[in-house]
């Protein structure tokens, strides 16, 4: 006899409601999953409700399910449903409308307890109308700290390839248990010096004046200098999205680094520019990212395997909230001086990257769903 948990797990696309679309019949603009406890989300929208219009919504655990046929009413539209899921799956909601236009949405930030910034890049809209697939391209800061169960739902996803941009120094200190998140997954690393250490944070600040502005100003030359400086470890990931099996990439904080690797391969894809400075900018907005600043500005932890860690935790808490933010002027000071030196974005992501026009086709074909 089948238990109760098992045909909870096979009937997860049960859950389904019926509410009004906005003015304009068209799918939400701003549709999103947020996570209340292990086995219930919240699906919450933006837009008037408009009585006569209707759309349906499914959760389950398989990005290819389908919609069933029938549909459960919803008194009201106010813009949010909350749902029960499965324990131990990653949700995935589809909603469709009365026109047959369809979309797939995950969760942004996957709900691990010892996560940092740990992030999918699905769902983002191309500029053809295409989307982002879910569950291929992740993002995270470091991952010393995923738990047994973390480890447990990472496996699920098939991660192959893990690009690691840190130093040694950070590697060290956190270090990343790769066979933990995949059996055969290829963790690509690098031995490098970053510019950006101790002694630049402490001359940096040795002048006086506004410590808020005067770290501004750092954040903003450490951007102008990551292009070059990282253009031969960033290709090494084009690399290995090019095979077509997805990438985990990361650093410490998983918004430096990163995030400028993050907002080249969207732009790659055809992701709008203010889209992919906004999934930049919503690192500073993820809870998570506190544990990494706890930790780094903690005068009694063990600094020693790292300088600039030493250094990062003496500093003034308005400079700390501007080193540990995402304002917009770094990622617009990266794109600056790549036209600077390039003339535009894409001639930087052919010359240096290696990704030629027709790669950036297959590329798009790869990571985006096709039309609907």
């Amino acid at each position: 006899m089948k238990t109760a948990h098992t045909l909870k797990r096979r009937t997860l696309a049960l859950a389904l409601c019926s509410c009004a679309l906005p003015a304009v019949a068209e799918l939400p603009r701003d549709l999103q999953i947020e996570r209340l406890g292990p086995t219930r989300i919240a699906v919450v929208w933006t837009g008037a409700a408009v009585a006569g219009e209707q759309y349906r919504i499914a959760v389950s655990d398989r990005i290819d399910a389908p919609l069933p046929a029938s549909v459960s009413p919803v008194n009201g539209a106010s813009g949010r449903i909350e749902i029960e899921h499965a324990a131990d799956v990653r949700p995935y909601v589809r909603i469709k409308d009365d026109e047959g236009r369809e979309s797939l949405i995950g969760e942004r930030v996957l709900p691990l307890e010892g996560g940092i910034n740990f992030r999918d890049l699905g769902g983002y809209q191309a500029g053809d109308g295409r989307q982002v697939r879910w569950g291929r391209l992740f993002r995270s800061g470091a991952m010393d700290t995923l738990t047994d169960g973390d480890y447990a739902y990472l496996q699920r996803l098939g991660i192959k390839t893990i690009c690691d941009l840190r130093r040694p120094q950070e590697r060290n200190a956190a270090p990343t248990q790769a066979n933990r998140i995949g059996q055969e997954v290829e963790y690509l690393s690098w031995d490098y010096e970053l510019k950006f250490d101790g002694d630049i944070l402490k001359r940096a600040f040795a002048g006086g004046g506004d410590p808020k502005e005067a770290a501004i100003r750092m954040m903003s030359g450490f951007y102008r200098t990551m292009p070059k400086e990282f253009a031969p470890r960033y290709r090494t990931a084009f690399d290995a999205l090019k095979a077509g099996d997805g990438l985990l990439f990361n650093c410490s904080a998983g918004k430096d680094r990163t995030g400028l690797l993050a907002a080249l391969v969207l732009t790659t894809l055809g992701v709008p520019q203010d889209t992919v400075i906004a999934d930049y900018a919503m690192s500073q907005r993820v809870p998570s990212l506190q544990k990494l600043r706890q930790r780094s500005s903690d005068p009694t932890g063990d600094k020693a395997a790292d300088p600039t860690a030493a250094a990062f935790a003496k500093l003034p808490p308005e400079a700390v909230d501007a080193l540990m933010g995402t304002d917009p002027v770094y990622l617009h000071s990266a794109f600056d001086q790549i036209r600077a030196d390039y003339g535009s974005i894409d001639a930087y992501i052919e010359r240096e990257l290696g990704v030629s026009p027709a790669d950036r086709i297959a590329l798009q074909g790869m990571y985006l769903e096709p039309a609907r």
